[in-house]
């Protein structure tokens, strides 16, 4: 059993040490002196043990344990596992613990000599502290879970931790042999006491035991005690108290401050793994809302994460229209004891909107402890909100992007009031940032899908209106051509001069008709299936014969002079002979059409590098404008000094020249200068050998 404390042990250690100066002064002054002496000694060894070295072994051994938790949840994180304790999290109290070491060793109880000594391992220590954690942060920075981090850097933060530890030792070391000596002294200096004070006098020896004995339960005894105290807290039992009851008024002081500390840490690691478990609740939200496919499901995830994580009794996000003001849908999470809330009252559902806007402008969020607190329920709009839902704490936030509303967010508690923490309401707001952007970003996807959907529908309806439009008109144009040439041919009687006139007229339209016919089925089922072609390889002297022999009638009708320059027979490329020769049929036509009579119009192929063949239609017309060369592939788009001269076209020409080059590979590059003249050039890749293919869609 524990003796019961005496009132003397109680005392403060100068009262008793007052009182035993008293006593020696009386029998013997001799005694008196020596005791003096010897208990100056003393107090000296006691106070370097209380005030120096023991906070300062305490303070050590504190750092070796915390950097140890740290290191063991560093290792942990960079071999991808998930610890207890954040590492990088504990420097703070690294630091603090540092501080009150570098403040024990600093006491003015120790010798100048052991002050500049354990001063210097201090700095050390503390030193290879900052070292480890630069290197722990380096070695997490951008690790992903599950990933490990580099060897090269976890090798940096084990020489900085082996560093720590010889440090830490050192001064630990240094630390328990000074308090072994200061042990040392004060045993010698007691034995030296009570031999003089038994060659002096007899009852000096039995007061000096008394006092000494005294001091033992005052002091000793309890100080022991409390460095168990501290053993059990640096062995993990974190809530481990100290006696306040026992010992000195001094040692029962610093009993009491020491179970404050003890209770702030506590409260400090409780809050830390608060706001920890709350960050990681605002990853899980944000996770599943980018999870969700719409809106809807984005935002239950968050109702229902944000409840469970908060330990709430229900959850409820009301959506806002465009407007604002009206309440477009309602989600809600609850425990499965509670049943699911009706609609708001009208009047409260029209309250909606306003206090979205009041949420936004003014205050940010609104958290009630306790509905029914006198202060709180003498508001209107408080009370009805509490009979339609039956709450007692509320947690309200807006939830919006920008300048615009977009809904109200409410965690609420049923069965009691709650005090809602800042961590919590930090969390929250978090989760209501993430409902308001899985809004915004779910309904920007449905409209682009929507859009998309309707541009797609819109193409396909114009590629059907095209292809049957020209199939429409070329059914009746095939029976107005064949009257025509029985018309021309005499075979419903004699045609006069002037109707002959006519008669071609109209040949020449129904022909231009034709033309613009084909040319829209082409690009029609260019549009739909690709350009589907056979290549081969084809000598390109051979297609710019076969396009001046087709060309030359025209030209030379339009008083047009077409060359074709010589051409290297080694020149070849592989392509759909049919289609390039209706490319090319193409530029030459074009270019004949806008050379006025007495032009010029050239056709020349050469190599160009080691990879393409560049095939080119030079003319001395009209040149196209500056601002309309950018167009000149767009259906139907005609040049400005083109449509001013009356020159008759489509505008489909170059487009299917383009869709006809590009779909073999190559590139139309087209140059020209209004009033000096033009030059088309095919770009086109070597041959290369394939056989039969489908060519790139247009």
């Amino acid at each position: 059993m524990t003796a019961r404390p005496t009132a003397i042990s109680r005392r403060s250690v100068g009262s008793q040490i007052r009182w035993l100066i008293g006593i020696l002064l009386v029998l013997v002054p001799v005694g008196a002196v020596v005791s003096v002496a010897t208990i100056h000694t003393q107090g000296a060894a006691v106070r370097a043990l209380t005030l120096a070295l023991g906070p300062a072994r305490e303070a050590n051994g504190g750092v070796l344990l915390t950097m140890t938790r740290a290191e063991a949840a560093w290792t942990q994180q960079t071999a991808g596992l998930a610890p207890k304790v954040d590492a990088l999290g504990l420097q703070a109290s690294v630091a603090s613990q540092l501080d009150a070491l570098e403040h024990a060793v600093e006491s003015t109880e120790l010798s100048a000599g052991d002050r500049a000594r354990y001063g210097e391992l201090v700095r050390q220590q503390r030193a290879a502290v900052d070292s480890w954690f630069v290197a722990a942060r380096a070695s997490l920075h951008g690790l992903s879970p599950g990933a490990r981090a580099s060897e090269q850097l976890r090798g940096r933060a084990a020489t900085a931790y082996s560093d720590f530890q010889s440090f830490n030792q050192r001064l630990g070391t240094d630390i328990q042999a000074r308090r072994d000596a200061a042990r040392v002294d004060s045993r010698e200096a007691t034995a030296i006491t009570s031999g003089v004070i038994v060659a002096v006098d007899v009852a000096v020896v039995l007061v000096l035991v008394a006092a000494g004995l005294g001091m033992h339960r005052a002091i000793g005894r309890p100080l022991a005690r409390l460095r168990e105290v501290v053993r059990l807290q640096v062995e993990d039992d974190v809530i481990a108290m100290a006696n306040q009851e026992e010992g000195a008024l001094e040692v029962r002081m610093l009993a009491r401050d020491f179970n404050d500390l003890t209770r702030a840490n506590a409260r400090l690691v409780d809050q830390q793994a608060a706001v920890l478990e709350m960050q990681e609740l605002v990853l899980d939200v944000g996770r599943g809302a980018r999870a969700a496919g719409d809106v809807s499901e984005a935002l239950r995830q968050v109702t229902t994460k944000l409840g469970v994580g908060l330990g709430a009794d229900r959850v409820l996000l009301y959506t806002m229209a465009e407007d604002g003001q009206t309440i477009e849908d309602r989600l809600q999470w609850h425990t499965d004891d509670l049943p699911d809330l009706p609609p708001l009252p009208r009047s409260l559902a029209q309250q909606v909107g306003v206090v979205n806007d009041e949420l936004r402008r003014d205050v940010g969020f609104f958290h009630l402890p306790d509905l029914l607190a006198c202060d709180v329920y003498d508001d209107e709009r408080i009370r009805a909100f509490h009979r339609a839902t039956g709450t007692r704490s509320l947690l309200m936030l807006p939830v919006g992007t920008g300048g615009r509303g977009l809904g109200i967010l409410s965690v609420m508690m049923v069965s009691a009031p709650r005090r809602w923490h800042r961590h919590e309401i930090q969390a929250s707001l978090q989760c209501s940032a993430i409902a308001a952007q899985s809004i915004v970003a779910l309904r920007l996807s449905q409209m682009q899908d929507e859009q998309v959907r309707r541009l797609t529908e819109l193409d396909r309806q114009k590629t059907d209106f095209m292809a049957t439009v020209s199939h429409e008109l070329r059914t009746p144009l095939t029976s107005i051509s064949g009257y025509l040439e029985l018309l021309v041919d005499g075979d419903f009687g004699e045609v006069t001069d002037g109707q002959h006139v006519a008669l071609d007229i109209i040949g020449r339209n129904a022909t231009r008709l034709r033309g613009l016919i084909e040319d829209l089925l082409v690009l029609n089922k260019i549009e739909i299936s690709g350009l589907q072609a056979v290549s081969e390889e084809v000598a390109v002297r051979d297609l710019l014969r076969a396009v001046t022999e087709t060309m030359g009638p025209v030209a030379a009708n339009s008083g047009v002079h077409l060359v074709c320059t010589e051409v290297p027979d080694d020149l070849m490329v592989r392509v759909d002979r049919g289609q390039l020769e209706r490319a090319l049929i193409n530029l030459g036509s074009n270019a004949v059409k806008f050379t006025p009579e007495g032009g010029r119009v050239e056709l020349s192929a050469e190599r160009s590098g080691d990879d393409s063949t560049v095939i080119s239609v030079h003319d001395t017309g009209i040149g196209i404008p500056a601002g309309d060369l950018a167009r000149l592939s767009e259906r139907f788009f005609r040049a400005g000094n083109a449509t001013a001269a009356a020159i008759p076209g489509t505008g489909l020409g170059l487009a299917i020249v383009r869709a006809i080059v590009e779909g073999h590979g190559g590139e139309l590059v087209i140059a020209s200068v209004e009033g000096e003249g033009t030059t088309m050039q095919v770009v086109l890749p070597v041959a290369r050998r394939a056989s039969v293919g489908v060519l790139a869609d247009a």
